[in-house]
């Protein structure tokens, strides 16, 4: 044992160079522990903690406490910063509908839609509702206007307004937290046109934000005027990241082929944006000798190209794969400024230490989780192979260095594939089997020319020459979607399984930051826990019985596995949600029953129905659903658990969950079994975060 002990403590010293690299990982430790609380915490224990912990480990710093005080400094300060974001986006949430209001608001964003278009209202005055209830932003969609509104003006319109929903079930996702964090805290939709109103002038900071949304519009707009295929609509999100007007067959498409992380503004691009214009202007500059001879070309190309990036990214809204990209390209790039080389795995630890310090919250975002994963996993892949993997390209023929560029292609589709797979699996409850395939045709096509065309479209619009490089832009996108369309047909090029639990994702991110950040054998016991996450989803139980948060949505688990849904409609938001993570989404998958239509012939396996009213029996347990007052009574000498949408039923001794109990607790999950009933709600009964 003493053994064992010191030989995992030598390996553990031998590996003393990748200690930095778990320092963002602690630091999300501590933005999981913030957004885990039922009850928010107080303002300053965790930043004087992290003040404490700092002056420890620097009076401490040659002792052996230096890493266990630096591991604890990045759980409170990953701590503390999700808590500073939390207040500095706070804002009054919506808690009800509100039909036929006036609003009044200046329009600070702009997104172009399949039908109509959305604006993110800034400052909004509601008919009715208190100021200090009204939200900070307020998002609000457009059918009937066909004229857009001009950006940082006051408009006012009448709508019908709705407060973001919580999670369909728990453990899924959380609508009303991200809304918070995305800065809005309503949604709605216009009742017929908008008119210009009077307002007070926007500030500095809001000047600076409208200059970008303005150029993001603007440039969307010239791509626009061309035509209004679903090309152009693809080349508007690859140019400004607004994926809004992309038709849902297409995505549906490029999400099944495993492409639509091409659609995400990300490494990919930054590269292509700060590449074309590192090497264009470093061409340029080398073609006047007396310039190439007495400056710094390569250095002053660099320093363009970084610029070019930061503004890219700014144009398109800074999502966090394209911060996190522009933080690893800056630094390669400054450093090529100051000649010093830049340590890739580094690199992306320092860009996961500033995107969770700066907003901790984008944390809990898929795409922040997928972007570092696939990046991630590419470079422990290729670590200390780029030499020589560069040098035996030199040594290719052009037919050979063809063959390297496609295995090389290959390769890396393989290794993002399986980093990413985990994430779309627990979110989208999908498996793509094909999409190396499809990154075969479409980062090609991407890497060689729809991204430079863009680029130089982009480059040339000020002087209205951009048709020529979109129409080139266009056509790689066309075959771009022919390919996803044609791989998304292949048998079986997707498969759909039941959503899993959360502890599973949580055992495959550790078993990957285990293989990938440690560099001796020992990073190969992480295969324990990457099987135990791979395989989760074999023992996932999917709940019984789930209600939705307006108390009166549900569904019932038929013998067969499938819903027996009581919804308004059967292609309801919430129906469809818990098809999805029922795995049964896509067009073979089964269709839910009608719960009207299974009553009328008085139930359907477990459920026994007498009208309206029905009783949902298994292992010996029962749930009734009364429809009817007159039926509660008789409910509650069936059920333990009563579920009644109306308000004043109660029965005495049982477990009665109404709209009251789902509107404090969110949505609900039954799971029955031999051992009893077991009910899971989205919040906690004394849950007190500001986003709820």
């Amino acid at each position: 044992m003493v053994f064992m002990l010191n030989k995992t403590v030598n390996i553990f010293l031998e590996e003393r160079e990748r200690w930095l690299l778990w320092l963002p990982v602690f630091m999300g430790l501590g933005v999981a522990l913030y957004f885990t609380g039922h009850v928010e915490p107080p303002l300053w224990p965790a930043p004087a903690l992290s003040i404490v912990l700092l002056a420890a480990a620097i009076f401490l710093r040659h002792t052996a406490f230096l890493p266990v005080l630096l591991v604890l400094l990045m759980v409170a300060l990953g701590f503390s910063a999700a808590k500073l974001e939390t207040l500095v986006v706070a804002q009054p949430m919506l808690h009800e509908d509100l039909k036929n209001v006036d609003v009044q608001g200046r329009v600070v964003s702009l997104s172009h839609l399949d039908e109509g278009y959305r604006i993110l209202v800034a400052q909004p005055q509601v008919s009715g509702l208190a100021p200090e209830k009204t939200p900070s932003y307020l998002r609000v969609k457009f059918i009937h206007s066909t004229k857009l509104p001009r950006l940082g003006s006051w408009v006012t319109f009448k709508a019908m307004l709705f407060p973001l929903s919580g999670p369909i079930e728990p453990g899924a996702f959380n609508f009303r937290r991200f809304a918070f964090f995305s800065d809005y805290g309503g949604t709605g939709f216009a009742l017929g046109y908008w008119r210009y109103a009077d307002g007070p002038p926007p500030s500095l900071m809001q000047e600076i934000a409208l200059f970008f949304e303005r150029l993001r519009v603007e440039m969307a707009r010239k791509i626009r005027a061309h035509d209004d295929s679903r090309e152009t609509a693809v080349a508007v999100a690859l140019v400004n990241g607004d994926q809004a007007g992309i038709p849902k067959g297409t995505l549906t498409a490029m999400r099944i082929s495993g492409i639509s992380h091409i659609l995400s503004v990300s490494g990919l691009h930054i590269a292509m944006v700060a590449g074309a214009v590192f090497f264009a202007l470093r061409a340029l500059m080398a073609l006047w000798p007396w310039l190439a001879l007495h400056w710094p070309i390569k250095k002053i190309a660099a320093g363009a190209a970084l610029l070019a990036a930061v503004f890219y990214t700014l144009i398109c809204a800074a999502p966090v794969p394209a911060v996190r990209s522009t933080l690893m390209t800056g630094l390669v790039l400054l450093a090529m400024m100051v000649d010093r080389r830049a340590l890739s795995m580094r690199l992306v630890a320092f860009a996961a230490f500033v995107c969770l310090l700066v907003s901790p919250a984008s944390m809990l975002d898929v795409s922040f989780q997928m972007s570092f994963a696939a990046v991630t996993a590419l470079i422990a892949a290729f670590e200390h192979r780029e030499n020589a993997l560069l040098n035996a390209f030199k040594g290719q023929s052009w037919l050979g260095r063809i063959g390297f560029y496609l295995a090389g292609s290959v390769l890396t589709s393989l290794v993002a594939s399986a980093a990413t797979a985990p994430f779309i699996l627990y979110y989208f409850q999908q498996v793509n089997w094909y999409g190396v395939l499809t990154n075969l045709i479409a980062v090609p096509l991407s890497s060689f020319i729809i991204m430079p065309a863009g680029v130089v479209a982009v480059l040339l619009m000020p002087f209205g020459w951009e048709a020529g490089p979109l129409w080139v832009m266009r056509e790689g996108i066309h075959w771009m979607l022919k390919s996803a369309e044609w791989v998304a047909t292949f048998p079986g090029s997707v498969t759909y399984h039941p959503a899993m639990d959360f502890g599973f994702l949580l055992a495959v991110t550790a078993g990957g930051l285990w293989l990938c950040l440690w560099q001796n054998r020992w990073r190969f016991l992480s295969a324990v826990p990457l099987l135990v996450g791979t395989l989760g989803f074999l023992f996932t139980i999917r709940p019984d019985v789930l209600i939705a948060e307006d108390g009166i949505t549900l569904a019932a688990r038929a013998a067969d596995g499938n819903l027996i849904v009581r919804a308004e409609h059967l292609d309801d938001f919430e129906v469809n949600a818990w098809r999805q993570r029922d795995g049964h989404q896509g067009v073979n998958g089964p269709y839910p029953l009608d719960w009207f239509e299974v009553a009328k012939k008085g139930g359907e396996g477990p459920l026994s129905c007498t009208g309206y009213d029905c009783v949902y029996t298994k292992a010996g347990h029962a749930i009734a659903f009364p429809m009817s007052d007159a039926a509660i009574a008789a409910a509650c000498g069936q059920g333990e658990v009563i579920v009644a949408a109306l308000v004043e039923s109660a029965c005495l001794g049982k477990t009665v969950i109404n709209r009251d109990v789902t509107h404090a607790k969110g949505s609900h999950a039954i799971y029955i079994s031999e051992q009893g009933l077991r009910i899971q709600t989205a919040l906690d009964e004394k849950n007190k975060r500001l986003w709820e």
